[in-house]
């Protein structure tokens, strides 16, 4: 993960991708390291299921999944809201990266964060698969209602869940994130 921000707080184990998933070949099954059962798709199957995802508008399966990686970083970390945010983004990191979703990226604008996910796969023209995901994780996270707006830039802008619908039409101006960022500041153009 690469970050512009950093923090201070309580620090906690690190995200370990060694034996985080457990190939049971006698029962055919595989298990993460907390134990839950897991399928491993091609992503020429995935791929498909999250565009009928996003063509039916319905991303609840998206979005709890992010939940799910957002809840397994409380476990790891055990105390997100004292754990600095840079060792909490590198637990959140090592999650989507096991899971095959990228190489997350976060910066931060005043008091705003974006996040990108470099080399995603490619489920849909718009992000909202992603958008879906990390707005899941988020909302784990910060244990409120976040959603993550797609920016023309491959940026997900972090936002609270009442607003999202709003700049996501400021997003389809093509404006950017320090655009966006700008336009939600106190006195911003609206």
């Amino acid at each position: 993960m690469t970050t512009a921000e950093g923090g201070s707080g309580a620090e906690a184990r690190a995200f370990d991708a060694g034996g985080f998933f457990e190939f049971d070949l006698a029962s055919g099954s595989v298990k993460e390291s907390g134990g839950e059962r897991v399928v491993v798709l091609t992503e020429a199957v995935f791929t498909p299921l999250v565009q009928s995802a996003v063509a039916s508008g319905d991303l609840t399966a998206l979005r709890e999944l992010g939940g799910a990686l957002g809840e397994r970083v409380e476990a790891l970390l055990s105390d997100t809201q004292r754990a600095s945010p840079s060792v909490v983004f590198d637990a959140v990191a090592g999650h989507l990266a096991v899971f095959g979703w990228g190489r997350l990226e976060v910066q931060r604008w005043g008091d705003a964060l974006a996040l990108r996910l470099v080399d995603a796969p490619a489920h849909d023209e718009h992000g909202l698969a992603v958008s879906a995901l990390l707005g899941g994780v988020m909302s784990a996270l910060g244990q409120s209602d976040a959603a993550c707006v797609p920016v023309a830039d491959g940026s997900f802008l972090l936002v609270a869940a009442e607003i999202a619908e709003e700049v996501w039409g400021w997003a389809q101006e093509a404006e950017d994130v320090g655009a966006l960022v700008a336009r939600l500041a106190p006195g911003g153009a609206s």
